[in-house]
């Protein structure tokens, strides 16, 4: 497999989760430079937004971050980081994915573009996060049933996919470091992959 990365960017989410997976042995790092390789036509046959990270194996490309997580979980399914297919538990695991990837990664866009708080009341009901509050109590509501793990006792790729967004935006500043988050954080912060995450251990 390659892994088309940059330092500085969401590519910072796979790696840790490669080592979780115990597979970064299997999977190519090709390093991509902002405005040169990223725009190059090669790479953009591959992407045509241009963004990293991006996941080749084989023919299959994948571009968008939890897809990435949901396919190495399933690819590695040994390895228990994703429910079975068919236990229940399946669907949350799902939801806090894909709640990861839109609503807190949208908050997170439209609170740094400095939008005019009125503004965003009037398209609350077409935001995918509704408001800052709804979010929080979002949050709050699902990491406080958090034993220790978002499904309890074992740990998928949507503990590491949500708790990288939330160690990233309470380090910027633009999520509240809300009490209910601690237990939940301070687990993920004892993991072997991420030890040497400097930010991520400074929260």
């Amino acid at each position: 497999m390659k892994l088309y990365c940059h330092p500085q960017s969401r590519s910072n989410t796979i790696l840790p989760l490669l080592k979780e997976l115990d597979i970064e042995d299997q999977v190519e790092l090709i390093e991509l430079e902002y405005g040169t390789t990223m725009r190059s036509t090669e790479y953009l046959a591959l992407n045509p937004l241009g963004k990293v990270p991006c996941l080749v194996d084989d023919d299959a490309v994948i571009s968008e971050t939890p897809a990435i997580f949901a396919y190495l979980a399933d690819k590695y399914a040994e390895k228990g980081f994703a429910p079975a297919l068919h236990d229940p538990k399946r669907g949350e695991y799902y939801k806090w994915l894909f709640f990861g990837h839109g609503p807190v990664t949208e908050f997170m866009n439209i609170k740094a573009l400095n939008i005019p708080p009125e503004t965003l009341a009037k398209q609350r009901g077409s935001i995918s996060f509704g408001d800052e509050e709804a979010m929080m109590n979002f949050l709050r509501q699902g990491l406080s049933h958090a034993k220790p793990y978002l499904l309890g006792e074992q740990i998928t790729v949507a503990d590491l996919y949500l708790a990288y967004w939330l160690a990233f935006g309470i380090s910027f500043k633009i999520i509240p470091y809300d009490d209910a988050f601690k237990p939940f954080l301070n687990t993920i912060k004892q993991r072997d992959a991420v030890k040497d995450v400097s930010w991520f251990q400074a929260i």
